[in-house]
């Protein structure tokens, strides 16, 4: 096991099996002390450490300092964030707009900007369109600094939830499943990180994209290598039934060249309720959100849609996530 505690998260790559299940098991314990929380009875008992401050949050890291920075838009994951370190005891200060309401105007460096804020904060989380930016801010930062998106590279939280997500349908049974990944494999920063913790288990990939969108092959060889089998395909309805998790993507419009070139894939993949009862009637249905085209409304309903319940598991798992590197 890594030692997270006053550690970077800078990729999924640093987990190991271990790692994963311990966090998942902290997480079950933070969705306890929400639902604590939102009935007005915060605190899981002194044993747990956890308290209970005079506003019903937590004080588990009171007097903790959070700064979310995001160069890039964000609706969860950044209010996914601050909610947790919130729920936690902390205060949050927020860069909501980066690329235009901060130094980096001025040509500031990552590098410096890191350096400065790890002056002022206990932690740092970070968004960015470009890959292993995050790693350059880190490299400046005195405090842990989590990776929340840094171009198509990776978005190790999101795959954090996504797997813990399919750890808590599956009872921690998780051996044997075949996932599928449907859409914009390609750029999607999401499907690279759940392949690169999903190989902690015995599981089987489905890859469903145009060919333009394959999964890049340093993810497939990484998988190959971890002894994990994979099987590439552009038709969804013939393969969507053997799938036991689906995890649908959006097409990542912002990674194209021009709205033009990423309007050709506009709907390639839609799942509606016609696509649902070719599947296991035991499947679970993800997405990271947001979601465009590729989810219809109709969906909604069906039990095995698992998308907006995957915004609470982020909460819960962020929440655990930063305790942890905060080492509480």
């Amino acid at each position: 096991m890594f030692p997270m505690k006053q550690t970077h998260i800078l990729s999924a790559g640093q987990f190991e099996k271990k790692d994963l299940i311990a966090l998942f098991k902290k997480a079950d314990e933070m969705k306890v002390l929400v639902e604590k929380q939102r009935k007005g009875k915060a605190g899981l008992g002194k044993a747990s450490g956890f308290g209970k401050s005079s506003s019903g949050f937590s004080k588990l890291l009171d007097g903790k300092v959070l700064a979310t920075l995001f160069f890039e838009p964000s609706t969860r994951t950044r209010f996914s964030f601050e909610t947790a370190f919130l729920r936690l005891g902390g205060k949050v200060v927020s860069g909501a707009d980066m690329m235009t309401n901060s130094s980096i105007k001025k040509k500031e460096t990552l590098y410096d900007t890191g350096r400065v804020l790890s002056e002022l904060v206990d932690l740092i989380v970070m968004r960015h369109p470009e890959p292993f930016s995050v790693e350059k801010l880190a490299s400046g930062s005195k405090v842990p600094v989590v990776n929340a998106g840094d171009g198509a590279h990776e978005h190790p939280t999101q795959a954090l939830l996504d797997v813990y997500t399919i750890w808590s349908e599956a009872k921690g049974k998780l051996d044997g499943l075949t996932i599928g990944m449907i859409g914009d494999l390609k750029n999607g920063r999401v499907p690279h990180s759940q392949c690169t913790l999903l190989k902690n288990w015995d599981v089987n990939f489905v890859f469903v994209a145009p060919k333009a969108l394959n999964m890049p092959w340093e993810v497939k060889d990484d998988l190959v290598a971890s002894g994990r089998e994979f099987y590439e395909t552009e038709n969804l309805d013939e393969s969507i039934g053997v799938m036991d998790v689906i995890c649908a993507t959006r097409i990542q419009e912002e990674r194209f060249s021009s709205p033009k070139e990423a309007a050709k894939y506009s709907g390639v993949y839609v799942i509606d309720a016609a696509a649902m009862k070719k599947a296991k009637k035991t499947s679970i249905l993800l997405h990271p959100l947001p979601r465009v085209d590729e989810i219809a409304l109709e969906v909604d309903v069906d039990g095995r849609a698992k998308y907006f319940d995957q915004v609470g598991n982020g909460l819960a798992i962020r929440m655990a996530l930063m305790a942890t590197v905060l080492g509480k």
